[in-house]
This record gives structure tokens, C-alpha cells and sequence, in this order.
């Protein structure tokens, strides 16, 4: 019986040191559920704050879409407006270039019934009587 209650006894201390072992796994896993729950914390965080960062630039962007296609359709009326003026100065220019060359062709004209009227005048003068011979 005191063999029993030896047996008994060493097996109680056996059950203590396990049960101390387990205790402190019990703790060690504990404070590293601990450590993991922060570490968890911390990147839920910075997800957080990186989902806000994209959502921050998606705005953004979506702004600068807007305002980059109402630049693209401010720039094309100003293009449309551009080749409208190029056609209506061209024409102005065929115009006015036609108009120098009828202003040119009848100060040319003109200049010749001039000079000849010049030669009459001169020719009739010279034939009145009185009039220095030469």
C-alpha cells in the first residue's frame, strides 16, 4: 500500500508538472495571440488608411478625368472655330487679292489712256498756233 500511495504520489507530481507545463503554453500561446491580435490591429489600420489613400486618389483621378474631357471639348470647338476662321480668311484673301489685281489692272489701264492722252495733249498743243516749234 505505501508502494500504491508512492506510485500515487509520483504520478500526482507527474500530473502537477504537466499540468505547469501546459499552464505555461497556455501563457506563452496567449501572449502570442496577444501579439498577433495587435500585429492584426496594426494592418487593419494600414488597410485601412490604404483604402482611404485609394479611394482619395480615385477621386482624384475621376476629377481630373472630368476636367481633362471638358479641356478635350473645350479644345475641339476651339480647333472647329480655328478651321472656320481659316476658311473665312482665305476666302477674305482670295477676295482681296482679286480685287488688287482688278485695282492694279485698271491703275495700269488707267496710266496708259493717261499717257496717251498726255501724247494727244502734247500733240495738240504743238499744232496750235503760237506754239514754240522745236
Amino acid at each position: 500500500m505505501l508502494q500504491d500511495l508512492d506510485s500515487l504520489a509520483a504520478r500526482i507530481g507527474q500530473l502537477v508538472q504537466f499540468t505547469q507545463q501546459l499552464q505555461g503554453e497556455r501563457a506563452a500561446m496567449q501572449a502570442r495571440l496577444k501579439s498577433l491580435e495587435q500585429e492584426r490591429d496594426v494592418l487593419r489600420d494600414q488597410l485601412q488608411l490604404r483604402e482611404a489613400e485609394i479611394a482619395s486618389v480615385a477621386e482624384v483621378s475621376a476629377d481630373h478625368e472630368t476636367q481633362l474631357e471638358a479641356l478635350r471639348a473645350e479644345a475641339l470647338a476651339a480647333q472647329s472655330q480655328l478651321q472656320q476662321d481659316v476658311v473665312r480668311y482665305k476666302a477674305d484673301y482670295e477676295t482681296i487679292r482679286q480685287q488688287l489685281q482688278a485695282s492694279q489692272n485698271d491703275s495700269s489701264r488707267l496710266r496708259g489712256a493717261a499717257d496717251k492722252a498726255r501724247t494727244q495733249i502734247d500733240s495738240i498743243l504743238m499744232r496750235l498756233p503760237g506754239a514754240a516749234q522745236e
